[in-house]
């Protein structure tokens, strides 16, 4: 099993939704206020200097279903500008 980790700008956040129910994913877990600062974006950190807040979506599949969750997410990415969005693969060695 993979773990997909996504951080992106909370103005994208329906996106990012729509991306995830076109690949039929229906169970994650999402966080709606994260600060920080990625390679492609500027930081999100909620205050009067870098105004703004992300958010991050945490989903576990099968193994064999990453390539189109990642080929859907690249085709938002680049929809987005290429810009405000990341996701992570990570293993997942077991589940409780």
């Amino acid at each position: 099993m993979k773990m997909l980790f996504m951080i992106y700008d909370a103005d994208f956040d329906e996106d990012v939704m729509e991306m995830l129910a076109s690949c039929s994913i229906t169970a994650y877990t999402k966080w709606g206020r994260v600060l920080g600062k990625g390679k492609r974006s500027e930081p999100r950190l909620d205050d009067a200097i870098w105004p703004g807040y992300n958010c991050a979506v945490a989903v576990v599949i099968e193994d064999g279903l990453e390539d189109g969750i990642f080929r859907a997410a690249n085709d938002l990415l680049s929809k987005l500008g290429g810009v405000g969005f990341a996701m992570f693969e990570l293993p997942v060695d077991r589940i409780l």
